[in-house]
Parts: structure tokens; sequence; C-alpha cells
């Protein structure tokens, strides 16, 4: 039998990541929108951007490790009682969101860095700018910036939905072995 087979549940370090990349996006969308209404006296103006940035720029290193740490790890044996079209639609998900995370940090960071400021991050580090927007493109990034945030939370939405469906509908481990819970499916 492979080693492929003997493995039942994602990681622990898989499973960090997924939940981190998760929960950082959707504070990341929550915040973008709350941070557009910000009036200039407003105590948070400045705070809310820095706070963005920083953990914008840590939610596309994240995915990056993510992709990175695909390359070692071994995956769970697939459920015999998932249709292939779901497996494919999991799969199409994950990669687009993932993709999708990187392109809010490109986006980003040409808004930020259209006067040729740097993008700080957490007054850890800078990351300069590379040019300066002279051809206007920086509105553009901002509108494909609010809305890659969308096609994120929308495609979660879905990807939750599926999964729990799996678990309360299907009574299946896909939920559970993103938790890294064992489970009677494991035996």
């Amino acid at each position: 039998m492979p080693g492929q087979q003997l493995i039942r549940r994602y990681d622990g370090f898989s499973v960090l990541l997924h939940w981190s990349i998760a929960v950082f996006t959707v504070a990341l969308f929550a915040s973008g929108l709350w941070m557009v209404d910000l009036g200039y006296y407003d105590d948070w103006y400045y705070q809310a951007p820095w706070w963005h940035k920083g953990m914008g720029v840590i939610t596309a290193l994240l995915v990056i490790i993510r992709w990175a740490w695909q390359l070692f790890r071994s995956t769970p044996a697939t459920l015999p009682s998932i249709p292939l079209w779901q497996r494919i639609s999991a799969k199409a998900a994950h990669l687009i969101m993932n993709l999708a995370v990187i392109l809010l940090f490109v986006t980003g960071y040409l808004v930020v860095t259209a006067k040729g400021d740097p993008l700080g991050v957490f007054d850890w580090f800078s990351i300069p700018s590379l040019f300066k927007d002279e051809a206007g493109w920086a509105e553009l990034a901002g509108r494909m910036h609010l809305w890659l945030g969308w096609l994120i939370i929308a495609l979660a939405s879905l990807h939750g939905l599926a999964a729990l469906k799996h678990h309360f509908i299907d009574k299946d481990a896909t939920l559970k072995r993103m938790f890294a819970i064992p489970s009677g499916d494991d035996l």
C-alpha cells in the first residue's frame, strides 16, 4: 500500500496555513470595506491602513509558503464518496482563491506605491516602489483590489458551504480532515 494511502488527515502545518489564510483574508476584506469610510479625523484613519497593509503582505507570504509546503507534504487519500467534479471544483476554488490573494497583494502594492512611496510592513521593513503611476493605473488597480476581494469572499463562502454540506448532509470526513480531527471515516 503506497504511503500516501496511509495518510487520513491533513498535517497540522497545512491546517494552520489553511485557516490562517482564511481568517486573515476575511479580516482583510472586512477591514478594507470599513477603512474606505473612515474620515480624516477618525482615530483609525492611519492605523487601519497600517494594519491592513501589514496583514495583506503576511497573507500573501502565507499563500506562497502554502504552495511551497505542498511540494513537500503528503496529502490524504481522496474520499471515494466524493465525485470527481466536486474534487475538481474544490481544487479550482483553492487555486483561484490563492491566486486572487496574490493578485490582491499586487494590486494593493500598486495602489500604495503609486506616488513613489514604499509599502511599509509593520515598521519591520518596506517594499520599495518600483515605479510611479504616471499613466493613471492606480485607480484601475484599486477597483481590481476591491473586486478580487469580493471574488475571494464569494468563493470562500461557496467553499465553506460545500464543506458544511459534506459534514452535515453527506456525513463524510471532509471537514474533520481540514481540522485534523480523527473520525470513524479514517479507519
